[in-house]
């Protein structure tokens, strides 16, 4: 009987050890929630059936899948192999990958290559369209138009982190970047609205809703205006900057509150003024939650590459009223800790905090059609 669906693979998982089974449930389940479909697990392979572009795509932006292709599954049987082989490869320069699971199949992993390359009727070349046959221990199993996957591990095998969201490019590719090491991350979001009405109607809410493909995401919601007041009379070429703290000790404020082990920023050194090597050390002292920044030494165009890989780009680039363009144009570059404090002290920044938690509203966020998101 031959059966067709798409091949699922991991590479980090399986160093696992006896942590392994737990790894691979996780993986199991974020794959299901991806696609609507259970996959079957085949002879140490996950191999998901009746399956559709839209669900190789969902299953390549899985954190955990190395890499995931077409498959097809075949009685053992070397005529049968070369035919399918053939019909797969019609007209194409083959590269084959073999791997013998069973170890008892009579010819090793080169000798079935060989054959292959000998017998298959597909002129072999390295660099060529990709086959990987797997040997099991009752089937061949084919792959091909395979895909390089995130990698990483599994979403929830590594506790939970808050990360900084202000709808643009960075910020939202970051969270992805802290997922596929295995954290859940939710949002943390300060919009510039007279209210909060409006900020699930913008690309805030449309950004949240694609990142809840990855998890069930909580979004918090604070307003802006608290903190604008606040600063009315200090010198404006540290607004920026000392805004930029006053988010990451409110993220350090909810962080603690609802069990967050990490906090992280869409970062990437110098690219604007507030990330320079002076300004990120005044942003960041007396934090006693881990920050990440996963971006910190991309280029943008290789940030603008990712986004669009994770298919948040788009949404991105849409106008909106973002906190950070409404404080100061021209930032001083080079803010001290010394500088920092006193402002801090000025503007009162605990109170200010405070007062913000207060008008803080949490949103959980469900994607409602997965199926359509993943399209």
């Amino acid at each position: 009987m031959t059966t067709k669906g798409i091949a699922i693979h991991y590479n980090e998982i399986a160093l696992k050890g006896k942590n392994r089974p737990k790894f691979e449930k996780m993986l199991y389940y974020n794959i299901e929630r991806a696609t609507q479909k259970k996959p079957e697990r085949y002879n140490g392979r996950l191999i998901l059936k009746d399956a559709t572009d839209s669900d190789k795509k969902a299953v390549l932006l899985t954190p955990g899948v190395a890499w995931a292709g077409d498959a097809l599954i075949i009685p053992r049987d070397i005529n049968l192999l070369k035919k399918a082989v053939r019909k797969i490869g019609v007209g194409k320069q083959v590269e084959y990958d073999v791997k013998r699971v069973d170890k008892k199949f009579e010819k090793t992993s080169l000798d079935l290559k060989s054959l292959l390359q000998r017998d298959a009727g597909l002129e072999p070349k390295k660099g060529g369209f990709k086959m990987r046959i797997d040997i099991m221990t009752d089937s061949f199993i084919i792959s091909y138009n395979i895909k390089k996957g995130l990698g990483g591990l599994p979403i929830g095998s590594a506790g939970k982190a808050l990360s900084l969201f202000s709808g643009g490019i960075d910020s939202s590719i970051a969270p992805i970047e802290i997922m596929k090491r295995g954290c859940k991350v939710d949002l943390l979001h300060i919009y510039a609205f007279p209210n909060d009405s409006s900020v699930m109607e913008s690309k805030i809410g449309e950004i949240a809703r694609l990142l809840s493909k990855f998890h069930d995401c909580r979004l918090y919601i604070a307003p802006f205006y608290v903190f604008a007041t606040a600063v009315n009379d200090i010198d404006p070429r540290y607004e920026l900057v000392l805004f930029k703290r006053f988010l990451l000790k409110l993220a350090e404020a909810v962080a603690i509150k609802y069990g967050y082990k990490a906090l992280v920023t869409g970062d990437s050194l110098s690219q604007v003024a507030s990330q320079t090597l002076d300004n990120i050390n005044a942003i960041s002292f007396g934090i006693d939650i881990p920050v990440f920044r996963p971006l910190i030494a991309y280029n943008k165009d290789e940030i603008i590459d990712k986004s669009k890989t994770y298919n948040t780009y788009l949404s991105s680039i849409k106008e909106y009223k973002d906190c950070c363009s409404l404080t100061s144009k021209h930032p001083s570059t080079s803010a001290t800790q010394e500088k920092i404090k006193d402002l801090e002290r000025q503007i009162n920044i605990e109170k200010v905090i405070e007062a913000t938690l207060k008008d803080m509203k949490i949103i959980e966020i469900k994607p409602l059609d997965l199926l359509n998101m993943n399209k």
